[in-house]
């Protein structure tokens, strides 16, 4: 009440407190909430240290909240050491008890293979899990595996349907895709209105790409022309594509060359439209100075030399001008040579570069292609020596722990372990603690795992084709 506010004012402050006392007595939930609090910094100083202790002592006690965010800290590393392998199996342990955010994050572990193998079969699953409870990030990543067929076949309509789901929310990255498929007409009818209507809706939240999209369509007399044409614009494989970023690459070079010549050809006009007007204005000068001559014709003949000695310096100067018009020229000359010399040699640089990459990128790609065929080789190898081995008796997942034979209707706990069903009630009849742990369980609801009851049947009809073996452990 008092974090939202009701029957009175909100106070953050003393909700704090009061978790404070609530958790210091070991209740799960109250440290949980208390950790979000410290994480947040709410209604005190943030103490992301403070936050991973607490989550730590509620996910002791099988607290699929405090499960989640303390691996979300080992994950990243908030609070503490990094730790993957850790924050992978805190994710098991919630997700195990349906929290839909820990399905989310062990699916992303799963896929990306951090903490441990990676498994695109089990992270489709997981995701599956969390988007069917509505977590709309969830909704668009599975939505890009079913895109992609990672984990399983393709399903583009399914993916279209989730997107919708995760849109429908805010979510923004959702919006801008699902737009895409709308305005594509991709695994289901075109709507270039709706695809318009979400684009602005992400936009507005944001999204680069989308306003980068709505720039583009208000550019191109909103968006009609220019959008219809990058969308019949033909695809490009990855060699025409390496192809093409050497030919660009190439280009630059090119192009950089060729504005270096046009500059020197610029320089070199400059100096001759200079030389031009020196030699323009050298000319007017000894027009005028033999005007002077002849007007001072009569004059003594101390007037007449230094007329002379005038006009002869100015004829001299005429002529230094005429020699650095000559000299301009030829400097220009040279220039010009010499940035076309440099232009050739940068097109034959740029042309080797261009093929070693296109060399280098070949052969990494034949490096991945190999890499890959034997990663599924001894990833095939592997499956059937576990298949062989699973064959010979139940693995250890299907056996209750309390009975020790094989389940057949497996429920999860407050603790985050699976029993058969008739056993566990039998034990919660007169027991409040874990069998497995003997710590106080928080609540007796159980929990039916259907994926483990599926799993247990399809290795039972398996059994059927073999000699009958015992199912039980000691």
């Amino acid at each position: 009440m008092l974090y939202e506010g009701h029957g009175g004012p909100k106070d953050e402050a003393e909700l704090r407190r009061l978790y404070g006392l609530a958790a210091a007595q070991g209740h799960a939930d109250a440290q949980c909430r208390l950790a979000d609090m410290f994480y947040d910094g709410q209604g005190g100083p943030k103490d992301e240290v403070e936050a991973r202790r607490l989550y730590g002592l509620a996910a002791a006690q099988g607290h699929a909240g405090a499960q989640s965010g303390l691996a979300s800290m080992l994950y990243t590393g908030r609070g503490g050491p990094k730790d993957e392998v850790e924050a992978r199996r805190q994710y098991g342990l919630a997700a195990a008890q349906g929290h839909a955010g820990a399905q989310s994050g062990l699916a992303s572990m799963l896929y990306t293979g951090r903490g441990g193998p990676k498994d695109e079969v089990e992270a489709r699953r997981q995701y599956g899990l969390a988007a069917a409870q509505g977590l709309a990030e969830a909704q668009i990543r599975l939505a890009l595996m079913l895109v992609l067929g990672l984990g399983g076949p393709k399903d583009e309509v399914e993916a279209r349907r989730l997107l919708g789901l995760a849109a429908a929310q805010g979510d923004a990255e959702a919006q801008c895709s699902l737009a895409g498929m709308l305005f594509n007409g991709s695994c289901g009818p075109k709507d270039e209105v709706e695809a318009r209507r979400l684009l602005g809706l992400a936009a507005a939240q944001g999204h680069a790409g989308a306003q980068a999209l709505v720039a583009r369509m208000h550019n191109a007399a909103h968006g009609r022309p220019k959008l219809e044409a990058e969308a019949q614009r033909p695809r490009v494989t990855k060699g025409k594509a390496r192809k093409g970023a050497s030919e660009n690459a190439t280009a630059q070079v090119e192009d950089a060359a060729a504005l270096a010549a046009a500059a020197a050809r610029a320089d070199a006009a400059m100096a001759e439209l200079l030389t031009e007007e020196e030699s323009e204005a050298e000319k007017a000068r000894s027009k005028k100075g033999k005007a002077k001559a002849k007007k001072k014709a009569g004059a003594p003949t101390e007037a007449s030399a230094n007329a002379s000695v005038e006009h002869a310096v100015e004829v001299n100067a005429a002529a230094v001008l005429g020699g650095a018009k000559t000299k301009a020229k030829a400097q220009a000359g040279a220039k010009a040579a010499t940035v076309a010399e440099a232009e050739a040699k940068a097109r034959a640089a740029a042309r080797a570069e261009a093929e070693a990459k296109a060399a280098q990128a070949e052969a990494e790609e034949h490096a991945r292609n190999q890499a890959e065929q034997e990663a599924k080789a001894s990833a095939a190898k592997a499956h059937a020596a576990k298949e062989a081995a699973a064959a010979e008796e139940p693995p250890d997942d299907f056996i209750c722990p309390i009975t020790h034979n094989l389940m057949i209707d497996p429920v999860s706990a407050a603790d985050g372990h699976m029993y058969e069903r008739r056993a566990i009630e039998e034990w919660l009849v007169g027991h409040s603690t874990s069998p497995m742990t003997g710590a106080e369980l928080e609540f007796k609801m159980l929990f039916p795992n259907h994926t483990v009851r599926r799993q247990i049947r399809t290795w039972q009809e398996a059994q059927r084709c073999r000699p009958a073996g015992p199912a039980a452990r000691p």
